[in-house]
């Protein structure tokens, strides 16, 4: 397993970040969800599911369907936790998605949601497709910051470019834990257990203030790995200059675009 991956045996680069985490990042918007909602079976998997903010949107829309969500990091998994006692068809378990653990063809529909660029990902796509019913569904979710769109996006993205060695908006090392560069439906397309793939892209944007910006910022890698060089003081410094000068002290956008992956499993050879 390469360098970046979560797994049980390894410390999460998110242990310690679960309370900013949740109550900063992103949801999902529900025209995505919309389109999983076909999938209505007994018993779905959401896989590195985080502090649960995927997995309680799924679990809400897929009312009739039992939702696990799989995550490695035990403070993580407490927080997901704490915010999903009041969702009955919604529990999470520890594991981790080279491993899944659940026995042969048991899911309608394996999900990721914004975690896929940790895993392994041949590996978690033989693993997914091994737990779905012939009948079942893999799907990959991203949600993606549109800085392109966005001259105070692109700010922040330049911030972490001049603070983390080897850090680009659009080219990633192996193992970084970065997303934005995924083509998971090409993957998908060349893999035999992967059949009928299609793309979703949906554009919306998140209303934050100022205050939660910062809190989503501190809850992110790369923000803790340029505190690491930097320090968080120089950090928080830079970021308030950013804010200062494209959004003053209120509310303002941030641009997302969720792109959404589905994959049926394919039908084994004869």
């Amino acid at each position: 397993m390469t360098q970046g991956h979560l797994n049980l045996q390894s410390e999460s680069p998110y242990d310690g970040l679960a309370n900013c985490y949740d109550r900063a990042r992103p949801h999902y918007p529900p025209a995505a969800l919309a389109i999983l909602s076909a999938q209505a079976g007994d018993l779905v998997a959401d896989v590195g599911a985080g502090t649960g903010i995927f997995s309680r949107q799924l679990a809400q829309t897929l009312s009739k369907a039992r939702v696990i969500g799989v995550e490695p990091s035990a403070d993580m998994r407490r927080a997901a936790e704490a915010a999903s006692r009041d969702i009955p068809n919604l529990s999470f378990v520890a594991g981790a998605a080279e491993n899944l653990p659940f026995p042969d063809r048991s899911l309608a529909l394996v999900t990721a949601a914004t975690a896929a660029h940790w895993f392994d990902r041949p590996v978690f796509y033989e693993q997914a497709f091994r737990c779905l019913r012939e009948d079942g569904q893999l799907a990959i979710v991203q949600n993606v910051r549109r800085w392109w769109d966005s001259p105070f996006l692109a700010a922040y993205e330049q911030l972490h470019e001049d603070t983390v060695q080897g850090y680009r908006r659009n080219t990633f090392p192996a193992g970084s834990g970065r997303y934005a560069t995924l083509d998971v439906a090409d993957e998908l397309r060349r893999l035999a257990l992967a059949s009928d793939v299609q793309e979703h892209a949906f554009g919306w944007r998140m209303p934050m203030e100022r205050d939660v910006f910062i809190i989503f910022s501190l809850s992110s890698t790369i923000t803790q790995q340029a505190i690491r060089e930097i320090g968080e003081t120089a950090y928080l410094s830079r970021l308030a200059e950013i804010l200062d000068r494209w959004n003053g002290s209120g509310s303002f956008d941030v641009l997302y675009v969720t792109k959404l992956v589905v994959a049926s499993k394919g039908r084994p050879s004869s």
